[in-house]
């Protein structure tokens, strides 16, 4: 008797993917389990599982959940950053490029609300010590263009990189206690009072534009 052969089997494609894009497919994949089931209840398998890795591949990129979601929150700081270099590279007047800068955080913030609520709701020391430590360099970007302004003699404040750290901690305590809440967020009215308090710590000539 002829032995049948099997039926001939439609290989499944094997996509190759680069680092960045494994990466990448991490970061997207976690936004979406750490909505779904909370920071502290998503498992690192999960995670994995959401950006189409094995567990194994996972510890490839981070060393732990922490530490990827405070890649995720370094990636956001670094679209901000992108956004703020521009707007200093146009070289415009002193206030009204403070006052744009003020209005682009107050925007990124509120169009990266998911990624506040998490941070916010993970209360991990470790992974909230990452996301310190992107936040500052925003902050010593502020203070080089606010203590350049103060020579020019634009600013006046005692201490220019206190009052721009408070200026920044300020607006995201702010930003991450709206977030937090069910409430919707007006702009317009969480700017305005971000820019006041950045025009009186810093001496504006004028009103807020």
């Amino acid at each position: 008797m002829t032995a049948t052969s099997p039926p001939n089997r439609p290989r499944r494609k094997r996509v190759t993917r680069s680092p960045e894009d494994r990466r990448a497919a991490l970061l997207s994949g976690a936004a979406e389990v750490f909505r779904e089931k909370g920071f502290t209840d998503a498992t690192v398998a999960e995670l994995a599982e959401a950006g189409e890795v094995a567990k194994g591949t996972f510890y490839l990129y981070f060393d732990s959940k922490d530490h990827l979601l405070g890649a995720m929150w370094e990636e956001y700081v670094d679209r901000f950053l992108v956004t703020t270099r521009a707007l200093l590279d146009e070289r415009g007047a002193w206030w009204p490029t403070l006052d744009r800068l003020v209005r682009a955080l107050v925007a990124h913030a509120v169009d990266n609300a998911e990624l506040h609520r998490i941070v916010h709701r993970s209360a991990n020391a470790k992974s909230l010590e990452l996301c310190r430590s992107s936040n500052q360099r925003v902050i010593d970007l502020m203070a080089d263009f606010i203590g350049r302004g103060a020579l020019a003699g634009a600013f006046t404040a005692g201490d220019t990189t206190l009052v721009c750290r408070m200026l920044f901690h300020g607006a995201h305590g702010l930003l991450d206690d709206l977030i937090s809440g069910a409430e919707p967020i007006d702009i317009e009215a969480v700017t305005a009072a971000v820019l006041e308090l950045a025009h009186r710590g810093l001496g504006a000539p004028g009103p807020a534009t």
